[in-house]
């Protein structure tokens, strides 16, 4: 083992740097913490002083498949209308055979709206969607 002969002096002013360093680590911590808490807070609609407003809102099509197999019923979802303007978290509370609820997934992943607002600002919120499918 090497040892050396650090000035105390030295000692101190790196033992203060550090401190500093850590201080600053745990400050921005604690501010990233504050704003991915806020952006990451999903609401209920009754939470909200503007609920998410839906500008566009693309129909899924068919599949081949579920046209042959005669496929009627309702595609259901869960997901987030995010603060940033997008559909993610998107879950399948009920679904249809044939490649029905993946055409509504994809359906819902292209709406676009204007986000929900809470204290002035942009928020994220939980939206149920519902598919219908039926032939003519």
């Amino acid at each position: 083992m090497i040892t050396r002969n650090i000035p105390t002096a030295g000692i101190v002013l790196l033992t203060a740097f550090f401190s500093i360093l850590s201080a600053q680590s745990n400050r921005s911590a604690q501010t990233n913490e504050a704003q991915n808490s806020d952006r990451e807070k999903v609401y209920n609609g009754k939470e909200l002083d503007k609920r998410a407003v839906v500008i566009k809102k693309v129909e899924p099509n068919y599949t081949k498949k579920a046209r042959k197999h005669k496929i009627e019923g309702t595609v259901v979802l869960r997901c987030i209308f995010s603060s940033t303007g997008e559909v993610t978290n998107i879950t399948v509370v009920s679904g249809l055979p044939d490649g029905l609820t993946e055409r509504a997934i994809e359906a819902a992943r292209r709406i676009k709206f204007i986000p929900a607002m809470k204290n002035g600002k942009p928020a994220s919120m939980y939206m149920e969607l519902e598919y219908n499918f039926h032939l003519y």
